[in-house]
């Protein structure tokens, strides 16, 4: 019973300064300001940022499963409840450390979460994905490897890194690329729908901001979220449980 108060105390409390965060203002302004202040093409359109309340609408579900689970051998185990309440110390570090300008420290505290992420999303059975259980990680898991990129892209331009003599937008497809290949390589050998579907909705939303003005940006961020949407359906690999 503990460890379900602790769950559900830790996610009161991320939503909460979260949505402050991005929505509202700490420290004078809100995270989504911060992010618009430089042209971004990896940027998504700021509805992309809603994905918040899903998430930890997810999380509440995947709290109140485990109610259902006391007493059997499905019950959150004591290694996956510090990862996570690790990680959401760590969520609320990396939004104070990056409202208060210190972006380096903000993206080191990061890779941390994603880190930790990691390592409970790799906590559950590889095999095909629970609703209430490893998709909500998922989710989390996705949109966290996401942000950790486009911080990475923030502190490049805040700190007017020449790119080797690259573009932006050629920059911006290989990041994207990148994600991409990591989200199809979970969807193929972890069975996960969620993680693709979360890039997918943000490389929409980086189409919808950048328009016309950046053709090459929009036409390869929706050609890689139709890749992966169409891998979620068609990338197939049999489950063998282990014996």
């Amino acid at each position: 019973m503990s460890r379900l108060i602790l769950l559900f105390t830790s996610v009161i409390v991320a939503t909460l300064f979260t949505i402050n965060a991005f929505w509202l203002q700490l420290n004078g302004h809100s995270t989504i300001d911060i992010i618009n202040r430089l042209p971004l093409l990896f940027a998504p359109a700021n509805y992309v940022y809603y994905i918040w309340i899903v998430i930890f609408i997810f999380l509440f579900l995947w709290i109140y499963n485990y109610t259902k689970l006391r007493r059997t051998d499905f019950f959150i185990t004591n290694y996956q409840t510090i990862l996570f309440m690790l990680a959401v110390v760590l969520q609320i570090a990396y939004l104070w450390s990056w409202h208060s300008d210190y972006f380096i420290i903000s993206t080191v505290i990061l890779l941390m979460q994603v880190v930790v992420l990691f390592g409970l999303y790799f906590s559950y059975p590889l095999k095909k994905e629970l609703f209430t259980a490893r998709m909500p990680i998922a989710i989390f898991f996705s949109w966290s490897t996401f942000l950790l990129l486009l911080q990475c892209c923030y502190l490049l331009i805040e700190y007017q890194w020449s790119g080797f003599g690259i573009s932006n937008a050629l920059w911006a497809v290989i990041i994207m690329t990148i994600g991409t290949a990591i989200a199809l390589h979970l969807r193929y050998h972890h069975f996960d729908t969620a993680y693709p579907i979360v890039f997918s909705w943000c490389y929409i939303g980086i189409a919808a901001q950048n328009g016309f003005n950046e053709l090459l940006v929009t036409t390869a961020a929706l050609f890689l979220a139709g890749v992966m949407v169409v891998g979620v359906f068609l990338i197939k690999k049999a489950y063998h449980p282990p014996k």
